[in-house]
């Protein structure tokens, strides 16, 4: 039983000489990992990554930068290099890549594009902010609204996504993100209560879009065309550009109702705004 232990011990002290050894005379230039030696996990302390793993601070390379590095003649292991640090926020799909190769881009970088590539986009963080602006006071604020229902459309190819908001519902309710919001003014004195919903929302096709943003009292619409004319025309309009990759996908839309001048008891839409952020 002691000789077995002492072999233990005694390959234990051989393997950490080596170790030693290794670490002590590096090749110059070589990633230990690329040779296969053993590399001392200590080493990583503080959060250091092995150069394999590195990667830069600068925003991801997109497809147009690789064809100007190629057209520039830049060296294939540059861009390589490159593609591995940044990243590239890019569609690697058969297409994108035969029209690369077209532009002259070699087909090693093409190669480390498609591994080095951004996961494509599959889905919007979707985020609805609603703002209940109301006169201050003791007295509870009204779940009536003059036209009930907040709708915003989406369009995704072939098909539309709608989501609908039953203003009624939403003022009468109590929500997880739920609050109220700091607009003091010793003149004007207001409450302002700030429901906030979020969801992932799948998007499956790629480019510019138009959504839709409206209200009505209609809750029915399953759809643009679904629209009355007055609709159309009241709704407000936002583009934006999906891209196939990013390193973030996060869609907001915002919407303001203030309590009617006329009907105290009522709310009414009085502005909206729509952003996107992908870097």
């Amino acid at each position: 039983m002691k000789k077995h232990i002492a072999t233990a011990v005694l390959t234990v002290l051989i393997g950490a000489q080596a170790l030693t050894a290794q670490q002590s005379t590096p090749a110059s230039g070589v990633d230990p990992l690329a040779r296969g030696q053993i590399v001392n996990i200590v080493d990583w302390d503080g959060g250091a990554l092995p150069k394999r793993y590195e990667r830069s601070q600068q925003l991801p390379m997109r497809p147009d930068d690789v064809k100007k590095l190629s057209a520039s003649q830049f060296s294939e292991g540059a861009i390589i290099k490159m593609l591995e640090e940044r990243r590239c926020a890019c569609d690697a799909s058969v297409d994108a890549l035969i029209d690369l190769k077209e532009a002259g881009v070699s087909e090693a970088v093409l190669q480390a594009l498609s591994l080095h590539a951004l996961s494509p986009n599959r889905s919007v963080q979707l985020t609805v902010h609603l703002d209940f602006e109301g006169l201050g006071g003791n007295k509870p604020l009204s779940t009536q609204a003059r036209q009930g229902y907040l709708y915003l459309i989406v369009p995704d190819g072939q098909r539309e996504r709608v989501f609908v908001g039953n203003l009624q519902q939403i003022l009468a309710g109590r929500w997880q993100r739920d609050g109220q919001v700091d607009n003091s003014d010793l003149l004007l004195p207001k409450q302002v209560r700030r429901v906030t919903f979020a969801a992932d929302v799948p998007l499956k096709t790629y480019g510019p879009k138009k959504v839709l943003v409206f209200t009505s009292t209609r809750p029915n619409i399953y759809g643009s065309a679904d629209l009355t004319a007055r609709e159309r025309e009241a709704a407000s309009e936002y583009a934006f550009t999906y891209p196939s990759s990013s390193l973030q996908s996060y869609c907001a839309l915002q919407a303001l109702y203030r309590q009617d001048q006329m009907l105290s008891d009522k709310w009414h839409l009085k502005r909206t705004n729509f952003q996107c952020e992908w870097d």
